[in-house]
């Protein structure tokens, strides 16, 4: 039970590199904060900390990378080999964009996972 208990302890660590009154660095060096500013954080989020008077941090990319910890799992493996279709335009899964100009954008009424329904009756199908 005091094994479980310790590997635990170490899992939590791993990614706890920001605390209440500092950050320690994937390198080592440690960031302490003002007074002030450890008073002010609204939020710590994997990127950076919001504080309530403006003072923002930007994580580094070290910081951000241990305090974002494990990717999540993609929930729409289908991604993967279809296109992706935004109010912008389309990306396709061999890296060919399209890019919609404002009068086509403007004239989708639904897009959906066979194609885009247009206001003009010129409906697309995807393939």
């Amino acid at each position: 039970m005091k094994v479980l208990v310790i590997i635990c302890a170490l899992a939590v660590c791993v990614n706890a590199q920001v605390g209440s009154s500092g950050i320690v660095s994937p390198d080592g060096k440690n960031v302490q904060f003002s007074h002030d500013f450890a008073n002010s954080i609204v939020l710590v989020g994997p990127s950076g900390i919001v504080s309530a008077n403006g003072e923002n941090l930007q994580f580094t990319a070290g910081q951000a990378g241990l305090n974002a910890g494990n990717l999540p799992v993609n929930p729409y493996p289908y991604t993967l080999y279809k296109r992706i279709v935004g109010p912008s335009g389309i990306v396709h899964p061999t890296g060919r964009n399209i890019q919609f100009t404002q009068a086509q954008a403007d004239n989708h009424v639904l897009v959906g996972p066979s194609g885009i329904v247009s206001r003009d009756g010129k409906n697309i199908q995807f393939d």
